[in-house]
């Protein structure tokens, strides 16, 4: 063999393991560690610094600095290691970024597969929390806003301890209720070119889906403009009528707002035991992280479903 191509074959193998070592969290023991994992996620990772939040300097507006609020919280690093899905693989949360906060939960989902999961964020220009709690929860501090118009300062930082449940990190709730849910209606309105379309779902799992501009899903898959027709498959009409169930839609707020400006807004809209009805508008789409997750399942379906053009 060619000498260049052994030259080539060894830096090949050493590239993969040195690539899959950093792809075992068991491994990482460095901050470099992390972000080596974090470029592996792919180019728009490709920029990310690992930082602990209190090294971050103090935004504009807070009464109080990111690092008192991140040492009174106890949090000192910028990578924590748990089980947050009790499979006995070891996952990871992470803080870091180059202006605002951001965190990001790593899941080891075995076969050396890992999924990225990016925290939700309200406000900009501030800082946002997380911590371990009672081995395998996450302690979430973000702002909740109440206007649509926000001014500088404004929000006030709540607290909501986040459980991994069907794939996504949502509120816990330890008594959930079970709901007669007749019928969902989701709008979704962007600017520019995100997509904006409506979907109503029935009891029977009929669902009417009036795609209007820019429905693009994953490997450039396009739906036309138009309406369609189609009826949902069992196992997602029930992943998300449990989801609705477990978040107890009707105890939440009627309307979340984010403090930034040309994001899109929703409006989920459910009847449910016997006529009663909830609505829910969402200003940046980031309410609750349970709520985030209804969306994604929901905007799923445009590409998941069987559907006929009417």
């Amino acid at each position: 063999m060619p000498q260049d191509k052994i030259f080539f074959c060894l830096f090949l193998l050493f590239a993969q393991l040195a690539f899959g070592q950093t792809r075992n969290i068991d491994s990482i023991s460095s901050d470099a560690d992390v972000e080596t994992l974090m470029h592996s996620f792919g180019r728009f990772y490709q920029n990310f610094q690992i930082k602990a939040i209190a090294e971050f300097k103090e935004q504009m507006g807070d009464s109080v600095s990111c690092k008192c609020v991140a040492d009174s919280l106890n949090i000192t690093k910028a990578y924590y290691k748990a089980d947050f899905d009790n499979n006995g693989l070891t996952d990871m949360l992470v803080t870091g970024g180059s202006g605002d906060v951001r965190i990001f939960i790593v899941m080891n989902l075995g076969n050396d597969s890992l999924k990225l999961h990016g925290m939700p964020r309200r406000s900009y220009g501030k800082c946002v929390f997380a911590r371990i709690v009672n081995g395998n929860q996450i302690e979430y501090y973000d702002y909740k806003f109440r206007q649509g118009l926000i001014i500088e300062g404004s929000g006030t930082l709540t607290k909501t301890t986040l459980v991994y449940k069907s794939g996504a990190f949502i509120e816990l709730n330890e008594h959930p209720k079970r709901y007669n849910i007749e019928k969902i209606e989701f709008d979704e309105s962007s600017p520019w070119l995100n997509p904006v379309f409506k979907l109503v779902i029935t009891k029977k799992r009929r669902v009417t889906f009036d795609a209007k501009y820019h429905n693009i899903g994953k490997r450039s898959l396009k739906i036309e403009d138009g309406e369609y027709m189609g009826q949902i498959d069992k196992g997602s009409y029930n992943a998300l009528i449990n989801l609705l169930n477990y978040i107890d839609f009707p105890i939440l707020e009627d309307s979340y707002w984010v403090n930034w400006t040309d994001d899109p807004t929703s409006t989920l809209r459910i009847t449910y035991n016997n006529g009663q009805v909830k609505e829910i508008e969402d200003y940046g789409m980031v309410g609750t992280c349970g709520l985030r997750e209804v969306y994604r399942q929901i905007g799923d379906l445009r590409f998941s479903q069987k559907w006929r053009k009417q």
